[in-house]
């Protein structure tokens, strides 16, 4: 394993790409490589993920060609657009590492360019996320998965024997119990689940299957293991393969209570004890993302896997459509997950790549909708801003704090509003007891002759002149699309190998200065503080670091958490929204709870502290929160209730991420039954007019940006 390396100036030598690789790679397989997910400390890690952008449209077949004749381990996921030849600038793919020294910057532009840049598609720019576990590839397969072994349910109603439109409903998480009775049909045998795909779990067919890691199971294998297995579903996960570690970590489904349970159920799920049959027009499609999400704090990580899990459930909605006969079959997905940083302006590469494979089957005249939750993070001291008027003296402080014990690395993104070249500004870092102070003018590098614009340059203990690296200043042009962003990343504060150099916990000081030829009238200079929570599940022993200003306050006059922006603070609540739900076709929903003083008044529902919302101001777009639904009973009795693992069992969850899929529910059962002619007409506004709501009249601009316009019941 090799290290960036860095001069004796503090920064980094150039390391000569022929793609470009963000910010984040270059902390994560360059100097904070070790502090990083331990697979990637590894010198064994043979299978990499990635999502490609590439500079213009590609067909999946030519994507397809190239893989299969790279010369080198090159696989494609189930991709969705195949049979109608759809191009895409954004597809997720895997490569083989086939060196035995593990990751390092120089060797992911051989292992990502050399497979899949011809003159035919030009140089793409790729986003690392989590590798592939060897025992979960499917290395028989061939470059792309094969066909799954499916067959429609005969007992479901088809044609003018059902009385609703058949769709699909779609769910992105973690720890899916797919044997639940929860998502079965009348008579508890069936399932209403047509395919599961756990993205990292061991691969035990010894054959090519339809997926190509983890494993696919259908309509039939569920039910098979239903009949073999009966009410011993712990024996059941566990001949499935589905309890089985994943990277050091026990697999969810073994807890008596997942976040995918929860929201599945929520989502689909039906109470075999109520008299009402459950929903059989719907038909559901599950995807079990890989359980390293806990080391998932900045958005690094997923990218790949949440892209491929798109295209699988669109991918497989094309097969139930033909299995039971439906034209242009209408897709809700719901994805219950988020980050804090990014672009917030729709165009992080996530949100880019949804919007388009999106767009597309839109294009086609199939409806899609995906549901997103607006975030949890409204008191987290996460989001700030810096307006011209911060900027009148030439420069600007503030201030980021880290806390002890933090086990992995911290990230702050300072993101420029468009237009804006930062190229005669500079950054200051301090830190806490001034023991390190490193700065950096806000100029590209000229050694990097290929890609986007950046600079990179590391923090030492000590200054810039020695010492060790314990951080990582950088400045890149987005994408290429003149969006600037600057990022700080440090090390934890107490890693997990005490001989690693720990960054100082405490409070660091950060300081902007604008050049003479920067702009004086701008746009707000966004600032957010990665996500890095430590999930009771996994322990990881992540401390979330945050933003202090002393104008900002806490709580209110009664003792509470504070709901509004007031005092002149530059750290903010409001433009909190989650980082992956401000693109153009998701629909954004937000957590709320009854008011203490009306009831549950349909008309005027109370924000949940947590719910994180959109920007008050126009003056910068950081998306906006379209509708809200219920995630706390009242405010004293937190979360909603919804199914455990297990079969019977039961738990309460509360979170933006439980509102969001109660609106992708009402919206299949809108599907279900609404006109072609309704259904198209409600497309521009993500299917929000389609939907079973209570117009919100009468608000704030403060409320309007928390709840979006409609209360869905």
């Amino acid at each position: 394993m090799t290290d960036a390396n860095t001069s004796g100036s503090g920064m980094t030598e150039a390391v000569e790409l022929e793609n470009y690789l963000g910010p984040y790679e270059n902390w994560n397989f360059g100097i904070g490589n070790p502090y990083t997910f331990p697979a990637y400390h590894t010198d064994k890690l043979k299978y990499l993920t990635a999502l490609a952008e590439h500079p213009k449209p590609v067909k999946p077949g030519l994507l397809e060609n190239i893989a299969e004749h790279a010369g080198r381990g090159t696989w494609i996921p189930t991709l969705w657009g195949t049979k109608d030849d759809v191009a895409l600038r954004f597809w997720p793919l895997v490569v083989e590492n086939p060196s035995d020294e593990g990751i390092s910057l120089d060797s992911l532009s051989l292992n990502l360019t050399a497979p899949t840049q011809t003159d035919e598609v030009g140089k793409a720019r790729f986003r690392m996320a989590f590798p592939v576990e060897e025992k979960a590839m499917n290395r028989l397969q061939n470059r792309v998965p094969g066909e799954p072994d499916w067959s429609p349910d005969p007992e479901v109603p088809t044609g003018a024997s059902q009385p609703k439109a058949i769709n699909v409903l779609g769910v992105i998480d973690d720890g899916i119990p797919f044997a639940h009775g929860n998502f079965r049909a009348a008579d508890g045998k069936r399932t209403r689940l047509e395919f599961c795909w756990l993205q990292s779990a061991e691969n035990r067919s010894g054959r090519p299957s339809g997926v190509l890691f983890g494993r696919e199971f259908t309509r039939d294998a569920i039910e098979g293991l239903i009949r073999n297995y009966g009410d011993d579903e712990d024996a059941l996960y566990a001949a499935a393969g589905a309890a089985e570690p994943q990277f050091g970590s026990s697999a969810a489904i073994n807890r008596l209570v997942t976040h995918g349970a929860h929201i599945m159920d929520v989502a689909a799920g039906h109470d075999p004890n109520k008299s009402e049959a459950p929903p059989e027009e719907t038909r559901l499609v599950a995807v079990q993302l890989p359980n390293t999400y806990p080391w998932d704090t900045s958005s690094f990580g997923k990218s790949s896997y949440l892209l491929a899990a798109v295209h699988y459930i669109l991918e497989r909605a094309e097969r139930i459509a033909a299995g039971y006969g439906v034209e242009d079959i209408r897709v809700t997905i719901n994805c219950s997950y988020g980050f804090s940083g990014g672009r917030h302006d729709g165009e992080s590469e996530l949100e880019a790549a949804i919007n388009e494979v999106v767009g597309e089957r839109r294009n086609l005249g199939r409806p899609t909708a995906i549901v997103l939750p607006s975030g949890n993070t409204f008191q987290d001291r996460l989001h700030g801003e810096i307006s011209a008027k911060d900027l009148e003296d030439g420069s600007f402080s503030f201030k980021w704090v880290t806390q002890p014990n933090d086990r992995t690395s911290n990230y702050l993104e300072m993101w420029f509003p468009a237009g804006f070249d930062p190229q005669s500004c500079s950054i200051g870092l301090k830190s806490p007891l001034g023991m390190t102070e490193t700065s950096m003018d806000l100029t590209p590098d000229g050694s990097h002759t290929t890609g986007d614009p950046r600079r990179f340059q590391a923090v030492r203990l000590g200054g810039p002149t020695g010492g060790k690296a314990i951080g990582l200043i950088s400045l890149d042009n987005h994408r290429g699309t003149g969006r600037w962003r600057v990022l700080l990343a440090l090390a934890p504060t107490e890693p997990d190998d005490e001989n690693l150099p720990a960054a100082p916990g405490g409070v660091w000081t950060v300081t902007l200065t604008r050049g003479k030829a920067a702009p004086s009238d701008h746009g707000v200079i966004n600032l957010w503080v990665q996500r890095d929570v430590d999930l009771e599940a996994f322990r990881k022993g992540n401390r979330q670091s945050y933003l202090r200003d002393k104008k900002y306050r806490i709580a209110d006059d009664s003792g509470g958490p504070a709901q509004e922006d007031i005092g002149g603070s530059h750290v903010r609540r409001f433009g909190s929204m989650n980082g992956m739900a401000t693109g153009s076709v998701a629909l954004v929903v937000s957590g709320c709870r009854p008011s203490a003083e009306t009831g549950w008044d349909a008309d005027k529902p109370i924000a949940s502290n947590y719910s994180s919302a959109g920007k008050v101001s126009p003056d910068t777009s950081v998306g906006s929160v379209d509708c809200t639904a219920i995630s706390d009973r009242s405010n004293i009795v937190p979360g909603v209730v919804a199914a455990g693992t297990r079969s019977g069992s039961y738990a309460s969850l509360q979170g933006t991420s439980v509102a969001a899929p109660f609106v992708a529910r009402r919206l299949s059962e809108a599907f279900a039954t609404c006109s072609s002619v309704d259904v198209k007409q409600a497309e521009s506004e993500n299917y929000l007019p389609i939907l079973k709501k209570v117009e919100l009249v009468g608000q704030s601009d403060e409320n309007r940006a928390r709840l979006g316009k409609f209360l869905v019941i």
